[in-house]
């Protein structure tokens, strides 16, 4: 009798009917499902790496991301329209109430401390009142949210000058700014590391002497009552707030390589932070890692290995930041709650290419890449080079690397945002992909179009030039060159097992610059949908059922006659071959969706 109903329980578990599995959803083994999850975002300002990329890689991992209407938060440059009340800048009453009004709705939130209590990233550099009243009522609301929500907050030191083009600051004042600012202050320890100390120091250098400068002393108080607002301000947040957050990242902008007028304030912020946040040289990567920090909290973190190509890794990442390359790429990785791995190992591997590398270095780091596609191990690549250096992007596309194969791509204008950029779209990406039990067609779209816009940014944008209005003839040809590089490469769509598959073809249009500068142009990037494949509906019934099972057992043993369709359907690890790997995942599907019933 125990004989018997042991096999008819057999039967049953193996006659069960499944649900229809898109391409995408097949075989994902996760036991995750967090998509359609609403995230509460409050950018740094309207730029294009703030506001669409962050929506991609939401999009990517198959978030709804909550945004206030573009208004109000954004920044008007001079000789740009203002916003709706007037106001150059973010508005940040509105900002508040649609804040108290999303509570209502979500409870993860991933907010920028400049723009709720300035108004944005530049005016953030630009408001010196000294009554901080309003800035108070926002940061209370702030710290009782985290009470109750999960609140990632972001924010960043006071670069070294004020922005150009805003409110008729010009180069002549930015590089007096900047002089200015580089200046060594004396360096606090200890009991000595507090805020009123570190104000009462702006003026003077490390002899006591008040600094030099040919700027007027108007010049300067307005300079230095902006940095101390700024200063108090997160000094008044992270002493009230810290325990309750999620994760707090603080950006080093435009920063130097020496001691400066920064120093005492990352010091402090550093100390306040403890392990609760991170502070270090980036700013417009900030809300990408910030929605990555949700993610990695959700879907799980990952075990990463590192390597560097050109040897200079253990050097200042470049001339505006204050730490080595070394050093921001793997605290970068630890706030998104990952472990660096060394030696090759890591489920998922970032391979950077170090400042001023040659040839053979790039075609190491391309010959790795390639090596990892092989061997089915995702990777993200890093090239912090600025300027022209454009060594391995030659190498990437004259050897037709597979493009939409990495998870994560970035050659940004500063190393930091570079590695922030690659590594959030990477491991959101991967968590994702890995853990989720339903990894959506629409997440791949908002894969591609977040990857692709990086491609076409950071390599046709830099080294083939695009004018004003619409790409120019050199320009023209270079996008359509990567588009082409990209359509021609496939996507990985699982990890549980992992497998690839061909993608909808690429495009890109509308080109236009909410900030009028050529580096903060944007356009869309659009992604034909594929027609749907259920992997392991070997019949093509619509159903998954045991047949399937045993039919993709004939095939593999030569007796059974298999058309096109057929076979795609039954290779389920997307091998291009049908063999015991794919039956067997078939078979196990069908069990383990049978138990979990």
């Amino acid at each position: 009798m125990k004989r018997f109903v042991g096999l008819m329980l057999a039967v049953i578990m193996l006659t069960a009917t499944l649900p229809c599995f898109a391409p995408d959803t097949a075989y994902a083994l996760g036991n995750k499902d967090f998509n359609g999850l609403k995230v509460a975002y409050i950018p740094i300002d309207n730029r294009p790496v703030n506001y669409d990329r962050v929506q991609m890689l939401a999009k990517s991992v198959g978030f709804e991301l909550l945004m206030p209407e573009e208004d109000a938060f954004r920044t008007a440059l001079d000789n740009m329209k203002p916003n709706k009340n007037g106001s150059t800048y973010g508005d940040r009453e509105k900002l508040l109430e649609w804040l108290k009004e999303t509570d209502k709705t979500c409870d993860y939130f991933v907010l920028s401390l400049d723009q709720l209590l300035s108004g944005g990233l530049v005016a953030s550099r630009w408001l010196d009142n000294t009554d901080l009243s309003f800035e108070f009522e926002v940061a209370d609301y702030i710290i009782q949210l985290a009470k109750t929500n999960t609140v990632v907050l972001f924010d960043t030191v006071m670069r070294l000058a004020s922005t150009v083009n805003y409110q008729g600051y010009q180069m002549n004042e930015y590089n007096n700014l900047r002089s200015y600012g580089s200046v060594a202050r004396k360096t606090l320890k200890g009991n000595e590391l507090k805020t009123e100390n570190i104000i009462a120091g702006y003026k003077y250098g490390v002899n006591g002497n008040k600094i030099s400068t040919p700027l007027s002393d108007k010049a300067v108080d307005k300079y230095l009552a902006s940095r101390t607002r700024k200063l108090k301000l997160i000094d008044y947040i992270l002493s009230k707030s810290l325990d309750d957050l999620e994760y707090c990242y603080v950006g080093v902008d435009d920063s130097s390589t020496t001691t400066n007028i920064q120093t005492n304030e990352i010091n402090l912020i550093s100390q306040k932070l403890g392990s609760n946040g991170m502070i270090y040289a980036g700013t417009d990567e900030l809300g990408l890692m910030g929605i990555t920090r949700i993610v990695t909290k959700l879907y799980g973190s990952a075990d990463i290995g590192v390597t560097y190509f050109g040897g200079r890794e253990n050097e200042i990442a470049d001339g505006f930041d204050f730490a080595t390359l070394k050093y921001e790429v793997e605290n970068h990785i630890k706030s998104l709650n990952c472990t660096v791995k060394s030696g090759g190992d890591g489920d998922l591997q970032v391979l950077v290419i170090t400042q001023g590398a040659g040839k053979k270095d790039a075609a190491n780091l391309v010959d790795k890449a390639f090596e990892y596609v092989d061997k089915r191990i995702p990777v993200i690549i890093i090239d912090p080079n600025t300027g022209t250096g454009d060594v391995l992007q030659k190498e990437l596309l004259n050897r037709d690397f597979p493009l939409s194969m990495l998870l994560g791509y970035s050659c940004w204008n500063t190393a930091a945002n570079a590695m922030g950029i690659a590594l959030s779209n990477g491991i959101s990406r991967y968590s994702y992909l890995k853990n989720s039990s339903n990894v959506t067609e629409e997440s791949h779209i908002g894969f591609l179009q977040a990857s692709t816009f990086g491609f076409l940014k950071d390599i046709s944008y830099k080294h083939f030039g695009f004018s004003k209005d619409r790409p120019n003839a050199d320009g023209f040809a270079g996008y359509k060159y990567i588009l082409g590089k990209i359509n021609s490469s496939r996507l990985i769509t699982s990890l549980a097992p992992y497998r690839t598959s061909e993608h909808g073809k690429i495009s890109a249009d509308n080109y236009h610059y909410p900030w009028d500068r050529t580096f903060e142009m944007t356009f869309t990037v659009s992604v034909e949908k594929t027609p749907t494949v259920i992997y392991g509906d070997v019949n093509g019934d619509g159903r998954i059922l045991v047949n399937d099972y045993l039919m993709s057992k004939r095939i593999e043993a030569g007796t059974k006659t298999a058309d096109k369709n057929m076979l795609e359907r039954a290779d389920i690890n997307g091998d291009g071959k049908i063999d015991k790997n794919d039956y067997e995942q078939i078979k196990k599907h069908v069990l383990e969706d049978f138990i979990i019933k």
